[in-house]
């Protein structure tokens, strides 16, 4: 039985008045400005293999998906170097986040590995920022991966609802643990990772609930450890071909998602909101008014997609080429910190104070 309601709780006026939606993002305009003028972080993800044991019915690289178009690929170490030499040379990107579903061949050594083969790379260039999106890990494996060059890993809780969890993550494979996911983020902040990401996928719940405790459980972080999570994940759900989800009532309207992301920045002025290509370009540039996000540019969601005739993506995303878009981001007042050194130089002050 769906743990699920029929449908979605009344939602009515929550972003649906123009007027104090206006005044909402208004407000959340001043707070992130006040914090960061205008300045966003570039980034681009880097898928590293397609392969996995996981069966989350929402995703096309779930196992068992039914796409006839997915390619199963796990990059060699010089396909990886050859798709990060692509956005660093070509691209002009000094953020790299490597992305890893659950290959079930794929050892935290090999994780290991690759952040410090892509840290190379970067640094060749003046960079200094690779990430992380993979599975949990213990204390111990994410300060591994500090020592070789992590910059920031993240965790998207999917939802706070563990039983609606429970429904879309079958299986006996870590990411069936609700309780080992959401412990994350404590051993993430434990390791002392200079950036720690957190969100939830918008639209496989009740989105009122699941943002209601990405509020809570960000200030619960706060209180235990002195420091939560600074970078907010804000994946909104979108159709993917070898899904077998079905549920789409769940999904906050545009103007729903901007009053969310507008009520965490006023709340949480100082969190980055990791702004992705799952959404349209001028609706990118609305949710980073003020500055103080991560700013997706290239992004494609199969690995060696950028260099490599690879097919069969994750779920469908726009593009946003740096040489093509970067300038129309900078049209907007917006200031792009390619190096990430703003972003660094906070850092160094809150490990300071």
């Amino acid at each position: 039985m769906s743990s699920a309601p029929d449908k979605p709780l009344d939602s009515a006026g929550f972003g649906s008045d123009p007027a104090q939606l206006e005044a909402l993002l208004a407000q959340s305009r001043q707070a992130k400005f006040s914090q960061f003028g205008n300045t966003v972080f570039p980034v681009s993800p880097l898928y590293v293999t397609s392969i996995c044991k996981e069966k989350c019915t929402y995703c096309n690289y779930r196992a068992g998906s039914s796409d006839p178009g997915l390619k199963r690929v796990r990059l060699s170490d010089d396909d990886l170097a050859r798709e990060v030499e692509f956005l660093v040379e070509t691209e002009g990107l000094r953020a790299v986040e490597l992305v890893y579903a659950s290959d079930p061949l794929l050892t935290h050594a090999d994780i290991v590995r690759h952040i410090a083969l892509t840290r190379r790379i970067v640094e060749r260039h003046g960079g200094h920022t690779v990430g992380l999106s993979a599975e949990p890990m213990s204390v111990d494996e994410y300060r591994a991966l500090k020592d070789v060059g992590l910059t920031f890993s993240v965790v998207w809780q999917e939802t706070y609802d563990p039983v609606r969890y429970a429904e879309l993550h079958p299986g006996t494979h870590i990411k069936s643990d609700f309780g080992y996911r959401l412990d994350s983020f404590d051993r993430m902040i434990q390791a002392e990772l200079e950036g720690v990401g957190y969100g939830v996928l918008s639209g496989l719940a009740d989105w009122r609930r699941d943002w209601s405790m990405l509020l809570r459980h960000q200030q619960w972080l706060r209180d235990t450890y002195g420091r939560g999570c600074n970078i907010l994940g804000v994946p909104r759900l979108k159709a993917a071909p070898g899904s077998t989800f079905r549920e789409f009532s769940y999904a906050p309207t545009d103007d729903e998602f901007l009053a969310l992301l507008a009520l965490h920045n006023v709340r949480f002025p100082d969190v980055r909101p990791f702004v992705s290509t799952r959404e349209e370009f001028a609706l990118c540039l609305r949710m980073a008014e003020g500055g103080g996000c991560l700013f997706t540019l290239d992004c494609s969601t199969v690995p060696g997609g950028y260099t490599l005739p690879n097919h069969g993506a994750q779920f469908v995303t726009g593009n946003y080429a740096a040489p093509r878009f970067a300038p129309l981001v900078e049209a907007t007042g917006l200031k792009l910190d390619w190096y990430w050194n703003s972003h660094l130089a906070e850092m160094e002050l809150a490990r300071k104070a």
